[in-house]
């Protein structure tokens, strides 16, 4: 129990000073108050309007949830935050954002008189407003449904799920002002202490260089440097985080073995089928664990004797790797560079451990991701992850590699397809130079002697001369690159394979599902044709790439390999978790990533909560 990882974490957290610590709260609450206000303010209209219909004397009745439960509206199926309208005839919900789209649709709807609405400091959010695309596309299922004159919104019709004649009354979730005291404090606390502005505007300009400080560089610099260029978008490759030595632990058969110990696992039998991600067509097939593992190592072969790459999915899952990680690995997870700021439910920084320990997140503890891979590319079959982007922030951890030493790598045949890109006669020739280059400096995979100052040659490790090989390459975008990557999408779309039915306009949609890969010919097509590249990363074992929220990014992987991944969000990345909100609500209903959205206003709100709490506590503490 005392060698338990969060014990170490939550140790690592106290030894922060205390003007740091209020620091970072300051920086925080600063960056969850234009969101804060923003809900109140929506609140304030909606209370306003009902006063309006139902007279100044109103006690808006509670909606009762159990801890674990999530409320979600019935027409846009994103999760409700507090206020809502209910029907009391057929229990239909909708929040906020639908009832003032509804209205919009609607012509000639008397609004409240907004003078009596407190909203002279009300910083709107600008990402607040639906692009006149997406109004357009949600008017079309708004035609048979509209508000009436006097702003009341009526049980939308059958097709919609609900009655078609009950009024729709206003509804709660949380205490009656709990939201308004927040703005309240939290206006006071941000306003009653000046700090020095991390915003972009006030930094100066960072080359698009990647940073990449050593993990002992940042235990030395602190989280200052780092936070300069996340406030920008970019992203960051820490190295060294771990040793070769420590590659061991993490071969997925003494993973396996190591989770059976520790989890419900246990009582699992030895040939559980699990299910994994065919690259070859992205498909989700069933295979049986060790036969998975086998494949890790030693390859696995399709009937056409072409490569089969493989991605595990949902194994092990989160709660069993969080088990493994704090009983089996702890000394590993304490050495996660700036853990203390990130952690999934202690992270001083991260916003989304601020929600109760009880609340309904999806996938924010640890993940463990396993994955064939193999250095030619194949054309189609590379196992890759497609392009997509984050509502959250992340790093992914390499701490296990295995190239396949079989003969399917160098027998099997290419499958060349429009596109591909294959090796000319002079990249040859480079490769052939470096090979020998090495050859006459005596480097090897069995040398002993100490490590000779060659770093092109990307040589050293640990005081150890070998050829480190990366295990996966990272292709990551800009926030503003979006729109080029949209309009490149549009125009090959047949490339891609994406459907002539997927809107590709101000919600991208390909990017939300992660439809396409840009190989290398489709990233020389990119630069060629609107002068856009991505920062492209060589992860090697032991490197940590943090990737930002909204930042589009792929992976293809060189080697079988093992990543180690969390998820957090930065207060420097909450606006684009909140404009990435509203995309996602323009999504058709049944798409994943609604199932998987971040609240980001309701860790606003208990983030806003959280954090005044801390503040006071540390203010008043009188050590």
């Amino acid at each position: 129990m005392c060698l338990r990882g969060d014990n170490m974490i939550k140790g690592k957290i106290r030894k922060i000073p205390v003007q740091d610590k209020l620091e970072h709260l300051f920086c925080l609450l600063s960056s969850v108050l234009p969101v804060v206000k923003q809900i109140h303010f929506d609140q304030c209209f909606e209370l306003e309007l009902e006063r309006k219909l139902r007279g100044n004397r109103i006690d808006l009745p509670r909606t009762k949830l159990n801890a674990d439960e999530q409320m979600c509206c019935d027409f846009c199926r994103i999760p409700i935050i507090d206020y809502h309208r209910h029907c009391v005839k057929c229990s239909y919900d909708i929040c906020l954002r639908c009832c003032q789209d509804v209205r919009k649709a609607t012509k000639d709807v008397g609004e409240p008189d907004s003078s009596r609405i407190q909203h002279e400091d009300v910083d709107i959010l600008e990402n607040q407003e639906s692009p006149l695309e997406q109004r357009m596309r949600l008017s079309s299922k708004l035609h048979d449904w509209k508000a009436n004159t006097d702003g009341s919104i009526p049980c939308p019709p059958k097709q919609h799920g609900g009655c078609g004649d009950s009024p729709l009354m206003l509804k709660r979730i949380f205490k009656m002002n709990w939201v308004a005291k927040l703005v309240k404090n939290v206006d006071e606390m941000v306003s009653g202490c000046k700090m020095y502005d991390i915003s972009p505007q006030n930094i100066d300009d960072l080359s698009s260089i990647l940073y990449a400080p050593s993990c002992e560089d940042i235990k030395s610099e602190g989280i200052s440097e780092f936070r300069k260029h996340w406030i920008k978008g970019e992203p960051v490759m820490i190295k060294g985080v771990c040793d070769e030595s420590s590659m061991l632990g993490w071969d997925p058969m003494v993973m396996w073995k190591g989770i059976q110990e520790t989890t419900e696992e246990r009582t699992k039998e030895d040939n559980r089928i699990v299910k994994a991600i065919d690259c070859f067509d992205r498909s989700e097939i069933d295979i049986e664990l060790r036969e998975f593992i086998r494949g890790y190592s030693e390859g696995s072969i399709r009937e056409n004797n072409q490569p089969r790459m493989l991605v595990l999915k949902n194994w092990p899952s989160p709660s069993a790797s969080e088990e493994f990680l704090l009983y089996q690995r702890p000394e590993f997870i304490s050495k996660l560079p700036l853990l203390e700021h990130i952690h999934s439910k202690w992270g001083l920084l991260n916003l989304a451990a601020k929600l109760p320990h009880y609340s309904l997140q999806n996938d924010v503890g640890p993940k463990i991701l396993v994955s064939y891979g193999m250095r030619d590319e194949l054309g189609q079959g590379d196992s890759v992850n497609m392009l997509r982007f984050n509502m959250r922030d992340v790093v992914y951890l390499l701490v296990h590699t295995c190239e396949v030493k079989s003969k399917l790598q160098t027998d099997a045949p290419k499958s060349p397809t429009a596109g591909h890109d294959t090796k000319n006669d002079e990249e040859i020739n480079i490769d052939l130079m470096e090979d020998d280059t090495t050859e006459t400096l005596g480097i090897s995979n069995t040398d002993n002697e100490k490590a000779l100052k060659c770093e092109d040659l990307n040589t050293i490790c640990e005081g150890t001369v070998t050829k480190s090989q990366p295990g996966a390459i990272w292709d990551i975008f800009r926030r503003e690159d979006v729109p080029k990557l949209i309009e490149y999408m549009r125009l090959h779309r047949n490339e891609f394979g994406i459907p002539d039915d997927i809107i590709i306009d101000s919600v991208p949609q390909p990017l939300h599902e992660g439809m396409m890969f840009l190989n290398s010919y489709h990233k020389r097509k990119l630069k060629e044709e609107f002068g856009l590249e991505p920062w492209s990363i060589e992860q090697h074992l032991g490197v940590a790439v943090f990737i930002p929220t909204g930042c589009p990014f792929q992976v293809r992987n060189l080697q079988s390999s093992v990543q180690l991944g969390l998820d957090f969000l930065f207060p420097e990345s909450l606006s684009e978790a909140v404009r990435l909100a509203g995309e996602i609500r323009e999504l058709p209903n049944d798409h994943e990533a609604k199932l998987q959205m971040l609240e980001a206003g309701k860790i606003s709100l208990y983030a806003a909560s959280s954090s005044i709490k801390e503040v006071q506590k540390l203010v008043l503490d009188p050590k």
